[in-house]
């Protein structure tokens, strides 16, 4: 337990979270939005967040007369007639077991009665919650991430768990999420957790990319972090060596290899209708595996002399023949498979 004693609990719900009056000797301007906390209830511990902070009064008269660069009088409300409310939202249940007397992680499914005491989380509190690289439990693969809001304590996650299941990494522009990928990519290539199929699109990930600090430096790559256990594939080997990536492997894509679901992925993007996916459909049901190739190469007689066999609409077929031309002008889109 911390010996950081914040406040008390003095109302709030499951679903909206919990109030606590600040105590007397914190200043509300040391409190942060993000702090991770503990309240000590009477049965069970809760590992919280602060969410938000507010300042009351006991009494609106104090507010319609408020004290004028007076420090000495301030001093003196404060506590009594003016406080620091800050609401805490309940993250974690740290539930004693009362056979080993270890605590177990729950979900909060109840409260903490009134006036339980809030303290700051502590480094064996985070523990418990995040686990620790010294961890030496073989089913564990514990990486360091980083460190709490204001805290110099370590957050590791356990990475067998992480690759267990879908995540997502999600926030404003600026507030790093791809350094915050490619810090967890490089953990799962480290311990070698699991392998990544990566889609690189805007070259964030594989090679050096600039930081996010104006663009003034450059940080490394998986490639150049990890080298034998990182391949980098391109579309565009031009490009991809102008960024200085030497050894990378050039993707190709053959024709015969796009099908109607992929031409059907791209309905939207390419504003075709349904007659024009129902008219391929029955082009490839004649033409087979080449059918794209033999598509784009038809003439407004070919088409013509197709439709009149009574598959296919004329007007979507040659609207989606001028859509789909501009495939043959990918430098990556080949006839036939290299």
């Amino acid at each position: 337990m911390s010996n950081n004693h914040l406040g008390v609990i003095t109302q709030g719900s499951l679903s909206t979270g919990l109030e606590m009056k600040l105590s007397n000797d914190k200043s509300v301007e040391d409190i942060r939005v993000g702090k991770f906390v503990v309240i000590e209830g009477k049965k069970n511990r809760f590992f919280s967040m602060i969410t938000d902070l507010s300042l009351s009064s006991s009494n609106q008269k104090i507010l319609l007369d408020p004290p004028r660069n007076d420090d000495f009088i301030s001093e003196i409300l404060y506590g009594s007639g003016t406080f620091a409310t800050v609401n805490i939202q309940p993250m974690l249940m740290l539930e004693k077991n009362k056979q080993s007397n270890q605590e177990e992680l729950k979900p909060v499914k109840t409260l903490p009665s009134h006036f339980s005491s809030v303290f700051e989380a502590s480094e064996d509190d985070f523990k418990i919650v995040f686990g620790s690289e010294d961890d030496k439990n073989e089913d564990k693969k514990m990486f360091y991430i980083g460190q709490p809001l204001d805290m110099n304590i370590p957050v590791c996650i356990d990475l067998n768990k992480f690759v267990e299941r879908s995540n997502g990494i999600f926030g404003k522009s600026g507030t790093g999420k791809s350094f915050l990928t490619r810090l967890i990519l490089s953990g799962i290539i480290h311990k070698e957790a699991a392998v990544n199929l990566i889609f690189d699109m805007h070259n964030e990930y594989g090679w050096q990319a600039r930081s996010e600090n104006k663009g003034e430096f450059t940080v490394k790559g998986l490639k150049q972090l990890f080298n034998n256990k990182v391949e980098v594939f391109t579309l565009d080997k031009e490009s991809t060596q102008r960024r200085g990536i030497t050894h990378s492997h050039e993707l190709f894509i053959s024709m015969d290899q796009i099908e109607i679901e992929d031409i059907a992925l791209l309905k939207h993007e390419l504003n075709l209708s349904e007659a024009s996916i129902e008219s391929a459909i029955a082009l490839k049901e004649r033409e087979g595996k080449d059918w794209l190739k033999h598509f784009l190469n038809m003439t407004n007689e070919d088409i013509e002399e197709f439709v009149s066999t009574g598959k296919g609409h004329i007007g979507a077929l040659r609207s989606l023949q001028r859509k789909l031309q501009r495939i043959e002008s990918l430098k990556y889109v080949k006839i036939f498979c290299s």
